[in-house]
């Protein structure tokens, strides 16, 4: 038989432990009544306030600032969530605190925004009872003088059962890496005109979210990935049969060494996928990224090349490579809708098993952006050219990440 649990019984599981603590030494009829103090080397002191916090916050690793494309210095990190209780836990807002100050702060449908539940690639503010998730917060600044050494976040989440109706959690400080050297790289494709910068930094969500549990712990290798694609002068993606790979503007361009390095891992064999839709579940793991090469340019980073034509890598495994060589030609294999160059730079060689680090490009133009990720989705797979816009930053970039969506030119 099963009972029915109202709000009273749910905000008792809430708070049960807290009052256990508070009564469970008063076992004498002298506690009644009083505040229990304790002693230590004579000094007394009451008791430390209990605050209530339900969602538990974990400091993420340091943030390492990047210059983008824009002129500012971006932030990007990942805080893991954890409820703590068996309520339904709505976010209804986020703040980034610096030095105790509001630096920050979203409201209920940009905070809700901001956090998925782990493995559901949704965002929609709510963490279940027991329920992790991760918040994804990125924010901009105009100089590397305005950049903290640390930030803080205080999280509001609301539910019936609670004291109030809502909560308030502040923690998980963690360091912004400001001495951080951010590498330096060439483009990693050859020269040319009409290049997009997709799904990158530092709004998008498909490579940043895209945490994968890989060995007992939760990585985001792609966390500053670009998909390079490319359109016509008029904004086309494809110039004949979507269907076939070869129609694409990008398909079977050269992707070069960005810098120096030593070839680490080689894998090729893969046939190309038909544009249009992902392969979905039915591709294994180790497939994911097509045929693709990994880099050691030193200092603990690699660089991921992934997707490329079948038959056309040109290194091997133990191959030194130096910047401009010429590492494959783009395809489309493994998990790929549409022909592109996925390229990232990593802190160890596994493409699963690793985070994704910033990086810059030391010098490129920008010729203008697309209008949207809705708009770009919506004509990648057709003959229909992309909606295009202008933007403040364009003209000559040097030693700085392409923004997403940027249209660039590689000299």
């Amino acid at each position: 038989m099963t009972r029915s649990v109202g709000p009273a019984a749910k905000i008792a599981v809430v708070v049960g432990v807290l009052l256990l603590v508070a009564t469970a030494c008063g076992n004498d009829s002298e506690s009644a009544g009083s505040s229990a103090t304790s002693t230590t080397g004579g000094d007394t002191a009451g008791p430390t306030e209990a605050t209530l916090t339900p969602l538990l916050m974990q400091a993420g690793p340091a943030i390492v600032p990047v210059k983008g494309s824009d002129g500012r210095y971006h932030l990007l990190w990942e805080t893991p969530l954890q409820n703590a209780t068996s309520l339904d836990l709505t976010v209804s807002s986020i703040e980034v605190l610096a030095d105790g100050e509001s630096i920050l702060a979203l409201d209920e449908e940009a905070a809700s925004d901001a956090v998925e539940v782990l493995g559901t690639r949704e965002a929609d503010g709510v963490i279940g009872p027991a329920e992790g998730a991760t918040m994804f917060l990125t924010m901009a600044f105009e100089s590397e003088a305005d950049i903290p050494d640390s930030i803080e976040h205080r999280v509001t989440v609301t539910a019936e059962p609670l004291p109030g109706g809502e909560a308030v959690d502040t923690g998980a400080e963690t360091e912004v890496d400001t001495e951080h050297v951010v590498p330096v790289l060439g483009p990693p494709i050859e020269p040319g005109d009409n290049y997009i910068a997709a799904d990158t930094c530092c709004t998008s969500t498909r490579h940043i979210r895209a945490g994968l549990p890989i060995n007992g712990q939760l990585w985001f290798a792609q966390r500053f990935a670009v998909d390079w694609e490319q359109v016509t002068d008029d904004g086309r993606f494809v110039e004949g049969d979507p269907s076939d790979p070869e129609s694409y503007v990008i398909y079977g361009r050269t992707a070069i060494a960005a810098t120096d390095g030593t070839v680490v891992l080689v894998i090729d064999g893969l046939a190309d996928q038909v544009p249009g839709e992902l392969p979905g579940t039915s591709i294994p793991l180790d497939e994911a990224d097509g045929n693709s090469v990994v880099v050691d340019i030193g200092d603990g980073l690699y660089m991921m090349y992934a997707h490329m034509k079948n038959g056309s890598i040109k290194v091997a495994e133990g191959d030194q490579v130096s910047r401009g060589d010429e590492i494959g030609l783009v395809g489309n294999t493994g998990n790929s809708s549409a022909p592109h160059l996925h390229f990232h730079v990593m802190d160890g060689p596994s493409p699963l098993a690793s985070n994704g680090l910033p990086y810059v490009i030391d010098s490129f133009t920008v010729t203008g952006k697309g209008e949207s990720t809705e708009n770009f989705d919506a004509v990648e797979n057709t003959e229909t050219p992309l909606t295009i816009v202008s933007v403040d930053n364009e003209g000559p970039r040097t030693d700085e990440l392409p923004l997403d969506l940027s249209i660039v030119d590689f000299g």
